[in-house]
């Protein structure tokens, strides 16, 4: 889930070349407030949409935790990562 803050910058290029990109939440309205209810909008009706089953992210089948973090960090590099790579910080590693 991204809530990009676009600006001029133009990302078709990168898709004529049939690359992929990768945001993270802007947090732009949080610093300067401007357009914070918006983003609040839509980060509201993203949960919605999660609660009720409608979106599902695809995560890799391994859950690391602190003892395994460096195991984690090599799943993506290795090219071998079948969706997001989760490292549970709850996990009991004693």
């Amino acid at each position: 889930m991204s809530i990009l803050g676009w600006g001029t910058h133009s990302l078709a290029p990168l898709s004529f070349r049939g690359a992929t990109y990768s945001g993270v939440f802007t947090l732009q309205p949080l610093l300067d407030g401007i357009g914070r209810a918006h983003h609040g909008q839509v980060l509201a009706r993203a949960a919605e949409l999660v609660d009720a089953g409608a979106i599902t992210p695809i995560l890799h089948p391994e859950v690391f935790d602190l003892a395994t973090v460096e195991q984690a960090h090599e799943v993506p590099r290795s090219g071998r990562a079948r969706g997001r790579v989760v490292i549970d910080l709850r996990a009991d590693t004693a």
